[in-house]
């Protein structure tokens, strides 16, 4: 990996160690201040929410303008408002400030993705990929660490000026790496409404033109979003149904970062050896297995082992699914598209939790688990079948179009 790709890798790895520093005192604030835990469930609901109203804007910006400042500016943004969150007097503030930063991230997400797919050679993407997915296993295990071990200290509240120093880190690097441009064509002076019509139109024109792309990519969310809605009862399920202890607990979320960790070591080591389509397919299919485990325990070594499969095989599937879209979708428009895509993946997002949520007041909660953990299995089934299908050609929109189409 040479100095470039080191800097932005280090650079996103920072950053999202601040967000995993920060975000168990931010629960444990509202918590405190509301003893509510509908409250705290508020917190995990803005993010998908602001993704969406981000989303109708965010990429014709990513696609127009110098990512790397963007980024840049984002992260000296993100600094600013999570020191705020410090200062908020009531709830309603913290959501806003919440909200903010969350809309930021929804921006700042595709436009790193669509930065590093020029920054690194196609040939190099899947082994940095390996890495980051390394890096990201860290940080939630470091992350969440560090977080507990403000608490025993008795300053969590450092915790926000650590994920804010973070933030200016990853900013000050970003300073090191060049800057490239616009993707391929001049920006806008001014952006208007039939720009974001015209915007939107031709992401609907790629997406019908790249059904494989979107069927890949779109079920392997759909399946992540499933584990995100679980992994909303999961404090509820474990205590309840399994009858485990906080402390039984924490050492069933320590092993699902062990097995995060064990398992990025070993996808680094054989991602040469493996096509990105292998690694989604095979590992969406893991994950699935290791949730249908989990759902059916009964005892605390049963859970353990399904946390440990689940987790594994995170990092393989997470590395095929960043090659795979950095592969498939065009530089020029991955801004617009990714911003689209997220929009969706974000609505998925809120239907799966709230649906999850709900069904856990109305059925027996193991029922509910279960079920989901069903449901996983038939998205990783048709995921495998999408992602393993053969194809000879894949139309890429961003040779087919013409400069106005894409200006």
């Amino acid at each position: 990996m040479n100095r470039k790709a080191a800097l932005f890798l280090t650079s996103t790895g920072i950053s999202n160690l601040g967000d995993w520093i920060y975000f168990i005192p931010l629960n444990m604030m509202v918590y405190s201040m509301t003893g509510s835990a509908a409250a705290v469930a508020g917190v995990y609901i803005i993010r998908p929410l602001a993704g969406i109203l981000t989303s109708f804007w965010a990429g014709s910006l990513i696609d127009r303008y110098s990512q790397r400042n963007l980024m840049i500016g984002l992260d000296f943004m993100r600094a600013l408002l999570v020191l705020l969150i410090l200062a908020a007097p009531t709830l309603p503030i913290i959501y806003v400030l919440v909200f903010l930063i969350c809309m930021v991230d929804a921006v700042y997400d595709p436009a790193a993705a669509a930065y590093s797919s020029r920054l690194i050679p196609s040939k190099y993407r899947q082994v940095f990929n390996s890495y980051k997915s390394l890096a990201w296993s860290g940080s939630f295990i470091l992350g969440p660490a560090l977080a507990g071990l403000l608490f025993i200290t008795g300053q969590p509240e450092f915790a926000f000026f650590a994920n804010s120093f973070t933030f200016i880190i990853s900013a000050l690097l970003l300073f090191l790496l060049p800057h490239l441009g616009t993707a391929g064509h001049p920006p806008e002076k001014r952006i208007s409404f039939s720009v974001y019509a015209d915007d939107w139109r031709m992401v609907i024109g790629y997406m019908k033109s790249a059904r494989y792309v979107m069927s890949v990519y779109l079920l392997f969310n759909g399946l992540m979003m499933m584990a995100a809605a679980l992994d909303s009862q999961e404090v509820v399920f474990s205590r309840e149904i399994l009858k485990l202890s906080d402390s039984a607990y924490g050492l069933l979320v320590s092993i699902s970062g062990i097995g995060l960790l064990i398992g990025s070591f070993f996808n680094r080591l054989a991602v040469k050896k493996l096509s990105p389509s292998f690694l989604i397919g095979c590992g969406g299919l893991m994950i699935a297995g290791g949730y249908l485990v989990y759902s059916l325990s009964s005892t605390f070594l049963m859970a353990a082992i399904g946390f440990f499969i689940l987790a594994f095989f995170m990092a393989f599937a997470n590395t095929g699914i960043w090659t795979f879209y950095q592969d498939h979708v065009p530089a020029d428009i991955m801004g617009r598209v990714g911003s689209a895509l997220g929009m969706v993946i974000s609505l998925i997002q809120v239907i799966f939790v709230s649906g999850i949520g709900l069904a856990g007041d109305w059925f027996p909660l193991r029922i509910v688990i279960i079920s989901g953990a069903g449901v996983m299995v038939l998205l990783s089934l048709l995921l495998f079948t999408a992602a393993m299908k053969p194809f000879s050609h894949m139309p890429q929109l961003g040779k087919q179009l013409n400069k106005s189409d894409v200006r």
